[in-house]
Formats: C-alpha cells, sequence, structure tokens
C-alpha cells in the first residue's frame, strides 16, 4: 500500500480546490472552475433523474482532449443510440467550449476528486462502461470503478519515461494503470514502458484525433469570406498562435512578396489580445466576419471566434502552427496535416509524438526565425511541395484507431448490455 501517497495525494486535491476558490475572487477562469461545480451532485442526480437509459461515461480534460474523444463519442451515438452519453470536463476551457455538445446527453464538470464524491457521482451515473481520454488519473474515481466491476478504459494515451509511473515514488500511480479495463496507447514507445512495469492490458492503437480530421476533410466546408480574403493571393494560415509566432508572422509578411496574405487565428481570443495583435498589423488587418471590402483590402484577417480553424486550412498555402516558442509547446499539428499542406511551427515540440515522427519523415519543419521562415517560403518550391505530400502519406498511415477501439467496445461493454 502507499498510505503517505494517498495522505498527499487527497491534501494535494483539497489544496487545489482552496486555491482555486481564492483564485476565483480576480481570475475568471478560476471563477468559472468553481462555479461550474456548485452542489454540482445534485444538479447531476436532478438532470439524470428520468433518463432511465444505461449511460456511458467519457470524461475528457480539456478541449484538446475532447478532441481526441469525439470520434469515440459521435460513434457510439451512431452505433448504440439507444444509450446515454454522460460526457464530463475538468477544465473550463473544455465545458463551456461544449456545453451544448449536440452527441451527448448530459454535459458535467467533473467533481473534484474524493472518496465519498466518487462513490456518489459513480452511484448517480451507475454507468455500463466508462471511457478517460489520454491522461487521466483520479484515484478514487478509478479504485470505486474497479471496486464495482465497471469497465474502464483509457484511450489516446501517450507515455513517457517522464511520467511519475515509472519513477521509485511512483505506486500510487501504478495502482491507478491497474484500474483500468483497457488502455489504448499512441504509440510502440508507450506500451513498452507500460509492459515495463507489468501492465498487460495493453493494445496500440493510435491516436483518434487523425480519424477526425479525416472527416473534416470529407465535410469540405467552406467560407465565403475566406475566398473573398484570399482572391488570388498566397495564404500562410497560422493556427493557435502565442505572442513569439505573432511577432515571427510580422516580420515574416513584410519580408514576403505583397501577393501573400495572412489568416491569424490566436490561441487567447479575448478583447484584449485581439487588440494588441489588431496593432501589430496597423491598418492591413480586418476582423472575421467583417464586410468583403475590408476582406479585400486587407493583408491580415485575424480570427476572433471559436470553432473554425480545423476548416480553414484548407485555404493555405503555408502553414504555421503556434505554440513553438512556449514552454508547452505547439497546439494541434494533425488538423492541417489531413489537408497535406506544408507545415511549419517554432523550435518546442517534442512532447508531441505526432510532430516529431513529422519532422523525422520531412513531413514537417521546424522554424526558429522570420529570415528563416521567409527563406522556406520563397527559396525551394519543391521542398514545399515535398512537405506537402508526406504529411498526407503519414495522416494516411495513423487513420483506424477509433475502429480499434469501437471493436473492443463492441465486444466487451455493449454486447448484451443495451
Amino acid at each position: 500500500m502507499f498510505p503517505i501517497q494517498l495522505f498527499l495525494y487527497n491534501i494535494g486535491i483539497a489544496c487545489y480546490g482552496a486555491g482555486l476558490r481564492l483564485a476565483s475572487l480576480f481570475n475568471a477562469k478560476a471563477k468559472l472552475f468553481v462555479q461550474g461545480r456548485k452542489r454540482i451532485l445534485k444538479r447531476v442526480e436532478t438532470d439524470l433523474k428520468n433518463d432511465e437509459r444505461k449511460k456511458v461515461w467519457i470524461h475528457c480534460a480539456s478541449l484538446g482532449e475532447f478532441e481526441q474523444g469525439r470520434p469515440i463519442i459521435e460513434a457510439i451515438k451512431e452505433q448504440y443510440p439507444e444509450y446515454s452519453i454522460v460526457l464530463t470536463f475538468f477544465s473550463p476551457s473544455g465545458f463551456e467550449a461544449k456545453k451544448n455538445y449536440e452527441h451527448a446527453d448530459h454535459i458535467f464538470y467533473l467533481p473534484l476528486d474524493g472518496k465519498r464524491t466518487a462513490e456518489k457521482f459513480i452511484s448517480l451515473i451507475n454507468p455500463v462502461c466508462v471511457l478517460f481520454v489520454k491522461y487521466e488519473f483520479w484515484y478514487h474515481y478509478l479504485k470505486t470503478l474497479q471496486g464495482r466491476k465497471i469497465p474502464v478504459i483509457l484511450f489516446s494515451a501517450i507515455f513517457q519515461p517522464r511520467h511519475p509511473f515509472f519513477k521509485w515514488y511512483g505506486s500510487l500511480y501504478r495502482a491507478m494503470l491497474q484500474a483500468y479495463t483497457q488502455i489504448f496507447v499512441q504509440d510502440a514507445a508507450s506500451a513498452k514502458l507500460l509492459y515495463n512495469i507489468q501492465i498487460r492490458n495493453v493494445q496500440i492503437a493510435g491516436d483518434t484525433r487523425f480519424d477526425r480530421s479525416a472527416r473534416v476533410l470529407e465535410m469540405d466546408k467552406s467560407f465565403r469570406t475566406i475566398e473573398v480574403f484570399k482572391e488570388n493571393h498566397k495564404l500562410i494560415v497560422a493556427g493557435s498562435t502565442w505572442f513569439d509566432d505573432e511577432a515571427l508572422l510580422k516580420k515574416t509578411l513584410k519580408a514576403l512578396p505583397s501577393e501573400y496574405k495572412l489568416l491569424l487565428a490566436p490561441h487567447e481570443i479575448n478583447d484584449v489580445n485581439i487588440s494588441r495583435i489588431q496593432g501589430l498589423f496597423p491598418c492591413e488587418s480586418c476582423l472575421w466576419a467583417t464586410n468583403e471590402e475590408d476582406f479585400r483590402r486587407s493583408r491580415v484577417c485575424i480570427i476572433h471566434t471559436m470553432g473554425q480553424l480545423s476548416y480553414l486550412y484548407k485555404y493555405a498555402d503555408v502553414i504555421w502552427v503556434g505554440g513553438g516558442f512556449t514552454r508547452s509547446g505547439i497546439h494541434n499539428v494533425i488538423e492541417p496535416a489531413v489537408f497535406g499542406k506544408p507545415i511549419f511551427f517554432g523550435p518546442t515540440y517534442d512532447r508531441y509524438r505526432e510532430a516529431v515522427e513529422m519532422i523525422e519523415i520531412n513531413a514537417a519543419k521546424s522554424i526558429s526565425s522570420a529570415n528563416e521562415f521567409t527563406n522556406a517560403i520563397l527559396n525551394n518550391k519543391n521542398a514545399l511541395l515535398q512537405l506537402s505530400n508526406n504529411a498526407k502519406m503519414y495522416v494516411l498511415a495513423q487513420l483506424g484507431a477509433t475502429k480499434r477501439i469501437m471493436d473492443y467496445l463492441a465486444e466487451k461493454c455493449f454486447s448484451n448490455k443495451a
């Protein structure tokens, strides 16, 4: 057993909750976190009271994990419509963006982990199976599910040696791994790490985000405003950008011929940040959804709403993925890769398997300066074409994770349970 570690875990959760309550007095995101959990168990009870269908509980930490979970959620809803889907989020960025998501029947914040809270929450839902996305380890939830013999599956998971499961002090975390009925990992390296600590219920399934991105490609959604903005120009689409990305893009655009335009979707879309970005491009920028004349005369279009970016990459001649100058690293490179366009990003990407693999096969390129980016765009058209072709081939080789996971669920979770 690990009484000291569990004690510290419980204290840590309590302190985290107390810290957020204090932060909620002056931080908007913390306020959403706290307010969203007020009387949460009572709200769950009320919301589920008249829903007598069997339930599947799916939990995502935030919006990024939701995008990984989305193909599975929608496949369950399509193949097993008689089941009720309960979707939970840990962070406000996920919940607030998807609180009206049409393919889930009930959407809640996940109450902070605790023995009694977990027991009550699971009793209220009474799921036939539970799916956690990518990297979710809540001791009391997992042990309660294990004790009640409810199948609990982790999917699109990825593990690295730096994670606590593989450290001398990681016995509590290894116990959480053992609570999972099945773990679907993204790659062989993750499977090997788990095998080395005697976790055997592991299958390499891949990353469901590739399947989701492929569906976006099939939708072929069009935007008249972007078509007007681009016209006959070359277009750089920059997604999920931060301050350093935007500074690089400003210098790059200044160095490029006037035939190039920039479609910029910042990571933060609050009014203060949008105004700051407009200040970077004075007299040459417009906001998404302004009139067509503004689009025609502007060289920079700033996307200040959520939900469009994954569809807008199709208009790109060159793609920049933001976050590569931050400590946490780049954002989603799978969404643009599916369109088979040349992809560039900053130097911090090593935590993301798909980015590392794309660099290795020349399906993307890491850039450190505006001068380097400008040269990459202008000086070697064949190199850009090679990046595009390799990106498309890479995505095609990664498809199929959703089917592998659904095949398992059909046998282990949905068979004779309707």
